[in-house]
């Protein structure tokens, strides 16, 4: 049992220097103004990455991967259809924030006023960012993939399952609840508002870069799929 918690410890400690995670968390919180809701993306990435491991644990995931492929090859047209005008929008939805922002940063320029800006992050905003974000990164998560098939040796009754995964999942969150104390310690000053000012600027561009992604993806495996 020993050796499972020194596993679990290492295991978690290598996964947490997370720099993606990391840098979304420093970037929303130079974003938005009530510090205090990241707590909601942390949260969000929490749950999670606790709802995978439990997901890959019990084989849920396995069998909701085979209700897709089943469902893929069945309906094939509908499923990737679907996926192609996902990307679509997305894709349009991506070009038109584009404009929007630069629009606006023209306007900035010649000292006009600015459109509206956008919307504050609301705290269920924040909170699906983070969920989905750690869904994303989880495909690539070996150290927590490790973790879990070795956790599978054991035979463990729930509660302990449980018990383990959560261990895992609070020391995979730990950075970012360190980051949000020292960043809200060390704001007001110099350095933190030169970070807020370059980080405000590269973040508009962060949601049409990921729907750029997401939606050249979708495209791919729809036509590819189709044709």
């Amino acid at each position: 049992m020993w050796v499972l918690v020194g596993a679990t410890l290492t295991a978690s400690f290598f996964d947490s220097l997370n720099p993606s995670a990391i840098a979304q968390q420093m970037l929303l919180q130079a974003m938005i103004k009530n510090k205090r809701t990241i707590w909601f993306f942390i949260l969000g990435i929490a749950l999670a990455n606790f709802a995978m491991g439990l997901a890959i644990y019990y084989g849920i995931a396995q069998w909701i991967s085979r209700l897709v492929g089943a469902l893929s090859q069945a309906y094939p047209l509908p499923v990737y259809g679907s996926a192609l005008i996902a990307g679509l929008i997305l894709l349009l939805t991506g070009i038109h924030l584009i404009y929007k922002t630069r629009f606006n940063a023209g306007k900035i320029r010649e000292g006009e006023p600015a459109a509206k800006a956008p919307a504050r992050l609301s705290a269920a905003s924040l909170f699906v960012m983070g969920a989905a974000f750690c869904f994303v990164e989880l495909t690539s998560a070996f150290p927590y993939l490790g973790f879990l098939a070795m956790l599978t040796g054991y035979n463990l009754s729930l509660p302990l399952a449980l018990l383990f995964i959560l261990l895992y999942d609070f020391m995979y969150i730990l950075p970012l609840i360190l980051l949000y104390l020292g960043y809200n310690k060390l704001q007001g000053t110099v350095a933190i508002q030169k970070l807020e000012r370059i980080l405000s600027k590269v973040s508009a561009y962060i949601v049409p870069v990921f729907l750029g992604v997401l939606e050249a993806f979708l495209i791919y495996s729809g036509i590819d799929a189709l044709l």
